[in-house]
């Protein structure tokens, strides 16, 4: 049976499994596989667009040890992909529009969740609320793609809105140039969406990180907390909609 990590996106070891996009390049995957860390693979929900229909982090969100919530559309296959584990089955179907697609994509960071409250689906805030965490309504409703967590208080993201509301909570934040991550079809990716811990001292980057401007600022921000880069592949950055770590 997997011991399900207590703290969503904060393993306190090396993590064994992380959920990921099942179209993320062999190179990343089997460099996951060589850590000894199984890749469970996403779905596909046809009713998103084409660059996100199998981003973990608009499908899944991990409430702390074996629970979580999946978008309907995805209960069947995280249910047989996860075992033990309880999943809700939220209630609201994604669709393509905005902010109909942003349902599920919450950032929990330490004690606090991150979203667009008003298009957040119920469940993960009903949950949130019954387990007494602080809840911060954001602009930006793609906030686990936009934030890379570093610790349960230091982050790092491209969005004002979001950096400004985290500061404000005490929490501390990285502030990078938008842009240098690639997403197909997009203009540009996140930095969450291409990045996840997968030990509490190792932060995997899908991709070099050196092809960003704030390299030097990335890794010394990330130092701070005692945590070092692990590129998963060559070339470019690239958003796999988040490396979630479980167990």
């Amino acid at each position: 049976m997997n011991n399900y990590i207590s703290i969503p996106n904060l393993p306190n070891k090396r993590s064994k499994g992380v959920i990921i996009d099942y179209r993320t390049d062999k190179e990343a995957i089997d460099s996951l596989n060589s850590m000894g860390i199984e890749c469970i693979l996403s779905c596909r929900i046809n009713s998103l667009y084409e660059a996100v229909c199998a981003h973990p982090d608009m499908m899944i969100h991990h409430l702390g040890a074996d629970r979580f919530i999946t978008a309907p559309e995805a209960y069947e296959h995280f249910k047989a992909a996860l075992p033990n584990a309880d999943i809700i089955k939220g209630s609201k179907q994604l669709d393509a529009r905005y902010p109909d697609d942003i349902l599920y994509n919450a950032a929990s960071v330490g004690n606090y969740l991150f979203c667009n409250a008003r298009c957040t689906a119920s469940e993960i805030l009903s949950e949130y609320q019954c387990m007494k965490k602080e809840i911060l309504n954001v602009k930006q409703g793609y906030s686990k793609c936009s934030i890379c967590v570093v610790s349960e208080n230091a982050l790092i993201t491209a969005d004002s809105g979001i950096c400004n509301i985290a500061r404000k909570n005490n929490i501390d934040v990285l502030k990078i140039t938008e842009g240098y991550i690639e997403l197909a079809g997009m203009s540009y990716g996140f930095i969450g969406g291409a990045t996840g811990l997968i030990a509490p001292d190792a932060l995997a980057v899908n991709g070099d990180l050196k092809t960003h401007p704030d390299y030097n600022n990335i890794v010394s921000f990330c130092k701070n907390y005692g945590v070092d880069i692990v590129q998963l592949k060559s070339g470019s950055i690239y958003d796999i909609g988040s490396i979630l770590p479980i167990f």
